[in-house]
């Protein structure tokens, strides 16, 4: 009986362990990407880097579904670099994913970044719409603007607003810049300013539950003396088209001789398309 007993145990105790093995096996990896971009000179060179949960070996796919091999053996940091002088692409932001393998031969796939290439004739392929096609779609873009609530002096006053970004910088950048400069034009309906033209600066904190978070802080005027300093905080809340980002943004205007401060809410597409990169 005793035998059975020892018997019985040491049965339960190897379907125990091969469960918990095969429930550590199945964990997810977790992916963290370091560097993404594109060399600012010639000849352009896609630069990556990315940190894994475990050893893994990985490979990166591109939306074309064309994939290159970045880990050949098990490792738990990712570097990976890709010359594009002879490769062809049908658009300037280049979705790609990762593959990575574990010991147990399972493979996990991240979520789906972006990369920015330079705006360089010579990346695009012939197939593509021209310049003038490609320039028409920008100014579709830059088109679109924000609608705003403003909340002046207890009161509300809708107006339209447009950001362009001028110039973007990435450093350790994943699918956005780290921070960018940029100018914005704004309109308020029924009010005595109606026009105000701001210059100013935002900082890109990207999160894992949304896109970003983003403070920032701008000088602002309008045609008639009126001078005022604008700290906002915009969140970027989702991707479409891997191209534009959908966002939110709080303002708030003082005006610097103390006599008009009101709140402004928008909703409007952030790109840096057409931006500076470096």
């Amino acid at each position: 009986m005793n035998r059975i007993y020892l018997t019985l145990i040491f049965l339960l105790t190897v379907v125990f362990s091969n469960a918990i093995a095969q429930e550590e096996s199945q964990t997810e990896i977790e992916f963290f990407i370091i560097d993404s971009y594109v060399t600012p000179d010639k000849p352009y060179k896609i630069m990556l880097m990315f940190y894994t949960s475990e050893d893994t070996k990985s490979k990166v796919i591109f939306a074309d579904e064309t994939e290159f091999n970045v880990s050949k053996k098990y490792n738990d940091e990712h570097r990976f670099e890709l010359n594009l002088s002879d490769l062809e692409f049908d658009s300037l932001v280049i979705p790609y994913r990762i593959i990575a393998e574990d010991r147990a031969g399972i493979f996990h796939e991240s979520d789906e970044f972006d990369i920015l290439l330079p705006n360089d004739e010579e990346l695009l392929s012939s197939s593509n719409p021209n310049w003038f096609t490609v320039c028409c779609f920008g100014g579709i873009i830059f088109g679109l603007p924000s609608p705003t609530l403003n909340l002046i002096d207890g009161k509300s006053a809708f107006g339209l607003s447009k950001e362009i970004p001028i110039v973007s910088f990435y450093s350790s950048g994943y699918n956005f810049p780290v921070g960018y400069f940029g100018i914005e034009y704004s309109y308020l309906f029924d009010e005595a300013n109606t026009q105000f033209l701001r210059f100013g600066y935002k900082h890109i904190f990207q999160l894992d539950q949304i896109q970003y978070i983003a403070p920032g802080v701008n000088y602002t005027i309008d045609f008639n003396g009126y001078t005022a300093i604008s700290p906002e905080l915009s969140v970027g809340l989702l991707k479409i088209y891997n191209a534009f980002t959908l966002f939110t943004r709080y303002r708030y205007n003082y005006d610097i001789s103390g006599s008009v401060k009101y709140h402004e809410i928008s909703l409007g597409l952030y790109s840096n398309f057409f931006s500076f990169s470096f």
